[in-house]
């Protein structure tokens, strides 16, 4: 039975916007202030000097969309990395990459855009109006509605500009729903329905590090405060919810998820019910608006919008009116789409695909009205009334999240110490789980303490697993983990964005770790790279199977940047090795199956849809696959051999269970009870048509390579492979049976695809 919240929300101080009629703009319409603190907003002067604050994934859409925005002068980008803060500002012209928040004053900042993790939004957000710079923060603006009006507060007592990146409220479908509510074609708005179904890669991959898993009530401010924006601009404050948690699941111990939500709400201008569904299979995110005449619902994730009205006919008739323009406007919507799609491929038009587009009109909204004195759309204000929805809607589910655990302190290392850089990954917790099972003495080098699984965090708790906090190029951290140790297993991937980013993380980040290893007197390395370092097309095994040796694809130029940076650390730390004398061992495994892998494995093929896999080529040649659980025995093998067997050798760790691309989806389909489809699809038939994207992204002027066919080859795997050095020498026995592989393998996301 579902958990049942019911929460009264606190009415806000808000007469003005609880004046407004229901067909007003309620982000952008009157403020809720406090009249006494109130200052009028300092405008700038000439253009507004911007700084972006934290350089991740979401920073880019910002400093694209600052590019191509009217009287705007990217002046910095800060970062608490100052690799990744010069980065971002050579890439986009900014002439500072600073790492103190401090220094944005001095460098003249108007605003700073806000683009850090939802935890840190407060406290930094403060610290910028303390010195004096506005912001436009991502949303969520707070966690919960106190810090919420403190920053309001603040804002306006400094008269600083402060507003929310709601851009869910400038998504082009749900912008023509509110202008056709405003010319009153639906009549009186009275009840809003919201649909927000979405796939969760990480929920799938096991990894739950990401802060939305942290605690229950962080989905609802990662994910619910787009369509609350939306319901918030409809029917303004909340007054009341109640929650039902419909599926609930413990990530680990103590973390726990909830993954559908049902949730019916009463607000000062109507009603609303949301149904919420995280990790789900299909996308639908849909607002549908029910008013006295009529209703519109806008389907956010195809952008498109249709509605029905009243008419004088009969009902025959007015059944066929509605779905005649029903189709009408839904055909039109999707030619549109389509149309601004192609051109933009061919470079005869802007990029107009719906996110793009909310983010855009909500950053120039932003920016157009701090320069003409309007007010400010998405204010700290109704940013407020935003975090209030996503309380109501949270309900009790705001409990404490799990401790992050404070580990004893690593102290010295201790006799024939283990190093394991990657432990907390999926093969990596099943290498350090081998290694304590068998007594050794373990070190767990980590980025983070938080989301730990139970078999990392138990034993380094009780002191049985020394963890060390530290990255690669963290040179003190490193040393310390390394000092006194035996052997060390490189699990970390390391990667980046472009070549010069991979060659610094992957290749000479790898190799300063063998440099230290060898100063530290450690006697074995084993590293772990992947198949992917070799060419393993039809043409790949001239002497029928693929064999254990250094050799790698000797065209690495033509291969994509994981595939060049596994080869070229290879290379480089066998330089390392030969130099210094370090003993090392460099172990590929091939495709990686087991828990804690996406069900839609790349290596099965191009999944072009979660339920349609495109084959690289026909699918029916067998697959080097391997279970995770095997690769970790291999690798625990190999670090504690005695004597020299593996030393100075590459070995690849494939099993031979006689599993297709086409047969492990063909099982996926009887063991989900899903519509799973493989098509298989001719290699120079793929090829062809990536030479045809290519030409049409060449002709609408995108910097892009020419489809490398040897890589597409590659990607088949059709050559087979020995791996005879892992059996010969470690005694290394992988599962090969197929029906147990595909117990282990495939059918164990039964339960979770269903």
């Amino acid at each position: 039975m579902g958990q049942i919240t019911e929460t009264p929300a606190a009415p806000t101080a808000s007469p003005a916007h609880a004046a407004l009629s229901h067909n007003e703009n309620s982000s952008q319409g009157a403020e809720m202030t406090s009249p006494s603190t109130k200052k009028p907003i300092t405008r700038p002067q000439g253009k507004t000097k911007v700084a972006v604050v934290g350089a991740g994934y979401i920073a880019d859409f910002h400093l694209d969309v600052l590019k191509e925005t009217p009287d705007v002068d990217l002046v910095a980008i800060c970062d608490v990395s100052q690799e990744r803060a010069q980065s971002a500002a050579e890439r986009y012209g900014a002439a500072h990459a600073v790492t103190d928040l401090t220094e944005l004053k001095g460098l003249g900042v108007d605003v700073a855009h806000l683009a850090v993790p939802p935890d840190l939004h407060v406290k930094l957000t403060r610290a910028l109006l303390e010195s004096g710079v506005g912001v436009f923060v991502e949303k969520p603006i707070a966690l919960d509605s106190k810090d919420a009006r403190e920053l309001a507060e603040l804002a306006d007592s400094l008269g600083l500009p402060l507003s929310v990146n709601h851009n869910n409220v400038f998504h082009p479908s749900f912008q023509r729903m509110m202008e056709r509510i405003e010319a009153g074609e639906i009549g009186r708005v009275e009840h809003v329905q919201v649909t927000l179904s979405v796939p969760l890669r990480q929920l799938d991959a096991g990894d739950y590090s990401h802060w939305m898993f942290r605690a229950p009530r962080n989905i609802v401010f990662e994910q619910a405060v787009h369509p609350l924006s939306q319901i918030e601009h409809l029917l303004g404050a909340v007054q009341s919810a109640t929650t039902t948690q419909l599926a609930t699941t413990e990530l680990h111990p103590g973390q726990t998820f909830h993954k559908r939500w049902s949730t019916s709400m009463v607000a000062e201008r109507g009603t609303a019910e949301m149904y919420m569904a995280f990790g789900e299979p299909f996308t639908r995110s849909t607002i549908q608006v029910l008013g006295s005449d009529g209703s519109l619902e806008a389907d956010l994730h195809h952008d498109q919008l249709n509605g029905e009205q009243k008419t004088l006919y009969l009902d025959f008739y007015n059944s066929y009116l509605a779905g005649a323009k029903r189709a009408k406007a839904l055909k039109k919507d999707a030619r549109k789409v389509l149309k601004d799609w192609s051109f933009f491929t061919l470079g005869v038009g802007a990029r107009k695909d719906a996110f793009y587009v909310g983010m855009r009109d909500s950053i120039q909204a932003f920016h157009q009205a701090l320069r003409s004195g309007k007010e400010l759309p998405n204010n700290a204000w109704s940013a407020l009334r935003v975090t209030e929805w996503a309380e109501a809607v949270a309900g009790d589910t705001s409990a404490t999240p799990p401790p992050v655990p404070e580990f004893p302190d690593a102290g010295e290392a201790r006799e024939n110490e283990v190093v394991v850089l990657g432990g907390t990954g999926f093969i990596g917790r099943r290498v350090v789980a081998r290694l304590l099972a068998k007594g050794e003495n373990v070190t767990c080098i980590t980025r983070r303490n938080h989301s730990l699984p139970p078999s990392i965090v138990e034993p380094a708790m009780e002191g049985k697993l020394r963890m060390i906090r530290a990255s690669l190029g963290d040179e003190e951290g490193m040393a310390r983990a390394l000092k006194g140790a035996r052997r060390c297993i490189h699990l970390a991937t390391g990667n980046g964005n472009d070549w010069a980013e991979v060659q610094k993380i992957m290749v000479d980040g790898s190799a300063r770790v063998a440099e230290q290893c060898s100063e530290a007197g450690v006697e074995r390395l084993v590293y772990v790279s992947s198949i992917a370092a070799l060419y393993t097309g039809p043409d790949g095994a001239p002497e029928g199977k693929i064999n254990d040796s250094w050799d790698t694809d000797p065209e690495p130029e033509k291969r994509p940047l994981y595939s060049k940076g596994k080869a070229a650390a290879e290379k480089a730390l066998k330089a390392v090795a030969d130099r210094t004398g370090l003993k090392l061992v460099v172990a590929r495994p091939g495709v990686v199956l087991g828990e804690g892998t996406p069900m839609q494995h790349s290596g099965l093929g191009l999944w072009v849809r979660d339920n349609h896999c495109v084959g690289w080529g026909r699918g029916d040649n067998e697959l080097p696959l391997v279970l995770a659980d095997d690769v970790a025995d291999a690798l625990v093998a190999a670090t504690l051999a005695e004597g020299d067997g593996v030393d100075g050798q590459a070995i690849n760790l494939c099993a031979n269970p006689g599993i297709t691309g086409h047969e492990a989806v063909k099982v996926l389909t009887e063991a989900t009870g899903r519509k799973m489809e493989f098509h298989p699809r001719g290699l120079l038939t793929s090829q062809v048509m990536e030479i045809g994207k290519w030409v049409v992204k060449r002709v609408g002027r995108r910097k892009v390579g020419l489809p490398s066919y040897r890589d597409l080859k590659s990607r088949a795997l059709i050559s087979p492979f020995s791996s005879n050095l892992a059996r010969e020498k470690l005694g290394w026995k992988p599962v090969e049976d197929k029906q147990e592989f595909l117990d282990k393998a495939i059918r164990i996301y039964g339960k979770k695809g269903a």
